[in-house]
């Protein structure tokens, strides 16, 4: 993969429609740094009383309107509708704007997984999206029953007690086979089969170790273009990076920013970030964004606010010295979740959820 060249968030319309971009496997390009989103709209409508926009509209509105080109969100979260609703008013072509979903794991399969993208489009009113994650490869016990908005897609799906959300438990390709293998080949194939017909452009996964990765290989599977796992400072497998580089795989980082983590976007809450952010006169939260770049990592910052928008696209114009992306890159914070190889994830360890048999037997999920 190959990152554009470096330069300010307020040069992004000059070089080209979408800013600073990273071609990924395939030669499809996509927005080096891309919004985040977490809930909202949706997902058939604004979700509003009176029908009006919602807040994330308004934030994915900005977006557009100062320069970010990419916007990543997911079938579970509900927001799809506002994220759509707002490239749709925003005056931007088709190809000037990169938009992301991902299929959940109670929508894994193969006619699952074609239904759940062609869900996706429709909220979004698109004829195509540009890249589609599987949301995990696995799910443990505690997930089922999951409940989710409900969606004009899936009219006959159970509903909660109070009618409000749908209710879902395992796909049918979980139940056949509890090890999730048959779930993860059945929505791959389903994956490239939407991108040989143009509804995807590209295709990816989610949470993805090398294990897994190395499965795909051994099957003779295409790899993914993007594998969205948790990175950021404080946080980093570098073995998973270095592994995915090594094969053309883009590393995503959602939550870049560790949920707001204050070491990573306050002033004076750890001096290395602190003295950099001083001397480059960019915030704390632009330094560690700029340290992921370095490592050839692709932010996602969630951000609903216009002054933290700007602030994520502005990291172009600096670049940290190898020493100072080593020092930030030994750095360790307390938060939220397991330890793992001396740092401190703020997801849940997928390394430690738990599958289980019919019997009732537990193991780790793949």
């Amino acid at each position: 993969m190959v990152f554009s060249s470096l330069l300010s968030a307020a040069a992004l319309a000059t070089i080209g429609a979408l800013g600073p971009t990273v071609t990924l496997r395939g030669g499809v390009v996509m927005p080096t740094v891309g919004l985040g989103s977490s809930g909202g709209c949706g997902p058939d409508s604004f979700g509003t009383a009176d029908g009006s926009p919602c807040a994330w509209y308004n934030a994915s509105s900005s977006w557009f309107k100062h320069g970010g080109r990419a916007v990543h969100d997911a079938l579970s979260y509900g927001n799809q509708f506002g994220v759509g609703a707002a490239f749709r008013d925003s005056g931007l072509g088709r190809a000037d704007v990169f938009l992301m979903s991902m299929v959940p794991k109670y929508l894994m399969g193969f006619n699952e997984t074609l239904a759940a993208v062609e869900a996706s489009l429709a909220q979004m009113q698109l004829a195509h999206l540009d890249l589609v994650m599987v949301h995990h490869r696995a799910a443990d016990i505690s997930d089922w029953p999951r409940e989710a908005s409900t969606m004009a897609a899936f009219p006959d799906q159970p509903r909660s007690a109070d009618g409000k959300t749908a209710v879902w438990g395992p796909p049918p390709c979980a139940l056949a086979d509890p090890t999730w293998r048959a779930c993860q080949d059945e929505t791959w194939r389903a994956l490239a089969l939407l991108k040989k017909q143009g509804k995807v452009r590209a295709i990816g996964v989610s949470n993805w170790p090398i294990a897994s990765l190395q499965r795909m290989e051994a099957l003779g599977q295409e790899l993914p273009s993007v594998n969205q796992v948790e990175v950021h400072v404080g946080y980093h497998e570098n073995d998973l990076i270095d592994f995915c580089r090594q094969r053309g795989i883009l590393v995503q980082a959602a939550t870049p920013l560790a949920r707001s983590l204050p070491q990573l976007v306050k002033l004076g809450a750890d001096p290395t970030v602190s003295a950099l952010a001083a001397k480059y006169k960019k915030s704390p939260a632009q330094v560690a964004l700029r340290f992921l770049l370095e490592l050839g990592v692709a932010p996602i910052p969630s951000a609903k606010t216009l002054a933290y928008q700007l602030e994520n696209l502005d990291v172009f114009d600096f670049a940290l010295t190898p020493a100072e992306t080593a020092a930030l890159g030994k750095l360790t914070f307390p938060c939220r979740g397991n330890a793992a190889d001396g740092l401190q994830k703020c997801w849940a360890d997928p390394s430690s959820m738990m599958c289980q048999y019919a019997n009732g037997s537990a193991f780790h999920c793949p």
